[in-house]
């Protein structure tokens, strides 16, 4: 029981920590002091824990990478897009 609860408060956490970046980077369209290489290792990292999730059928690595993804996709996305036109 205290595994699952660590377990689970450790995914909410992982899972929810990008969206606060995210929705900043998309208010203020800033990505100047975001580092495309972690992006870029967290985002594939948070694709290879879904496909161990899936491998495993681990329905929680399922789920947390499945939501972890879409932040980590969304601000990598941005970094390349806004980063580009900065240096025009």
């Amino acid at each position: 029981m205290i595994v699952t609860m660590m377990g689970t408060i450790a995914a909410v956490l992982t899972t929810s920590a990008m969206f606060p970046q995210a929705i900043r980077i998309i208010k203020t369209r800033d990505v100047h002091s975001i580092s495309l290489l972690m992006y870029l290792a967290n985002t594939f990292g948070i694709v290879f824990w879904l496909i161990y999730g899936v491998l495993l059928q681990e329905l929680p690595i399922i789920v947390a990478n499945s939501i972890a993804i879409i932040p980590a996709s969304v601000i990598l996305i941005l970094k390349i897009v806004l980063g580009r036109n900065v240096k025009k």
